[in-house]
């Protein structure tokens, strides 16, 4: 589902983009009125390349108050969190935090979240990584482990129940 399809229809929300704006807790204003639409954010954008995800329009979209479009977008979760746009913008304003509001709003109003992302958070929730401890594979197609290459050992949590349920305390207050 495409956001361009979705705009012509949608109506200004400005309750949510309000909302929205508060989420964003460091910042004390209405973060899309400073964003002048450079395009910088979208130049360094990795999942533009990929992906076609413009942060400088999801902002212009923010601003309009078309929040359900976005909400309800595929687009939202295509985000590979580099924080490029934040560091790129002129304005210092961060499409990628923008884009993780949307995401919570998506799952706090019961959305359905793409599978892969499924994936990743039951990974975190049952040994508190995206992915188990891989190995390297070298130019000389010999494998290495961290300890090899001089980098600290990755932990687990000792607790499992117990770091689930910190990790949903913190979700549940954060939604």
């Amino acid at each position: 589902m495409s956001i361009v399809d979705l705009t012509s229809m949608g109506e200004s929300q400005a309750e949510l983009r309000k909302e929205i704006n508060d989420r964003l807790s460091r910042l004390q204003e209405d973060v899309s009125d400073y964003c002048y639409q450079c395009a910088k954010c979208t130049s360094g954008c990795e999942a533009h390349k990929l992906l076609e995800l413009e942060p400088h329009k999801i902002v212009a979209l923010l601003k309009r108050g078309l929040i359900d479009e976005m909400v309800n977008s595929d687009i939202i979760w295509t985000c590979m969190s580099c924080f490029k746009c934040r560091e790129r913008c002129p304005q210092k304003i961060a499409p990628v935090e923008i884009l993780f509001a949307l995401k919570n709003m998506a799952v706090a109003s019961g959305k359905q979240i793409p599978g892969k992302y499924s994936t990743i958070l039951q990974s975190v929730l049952s040994m508190g990584l995206i992915q188990d401890i891989q190995e390297v594979t070298m130019r000389d197609t010999k494998t290495k482990k961290r300890g090899d290459l001089d980098l600290p050992a990755l932990s687990k949590p000792s607790d499992p129940a117990k770091f689930q349920a910190g990790l949903m305390k913190i979700a549940v207050e954060k939604l």
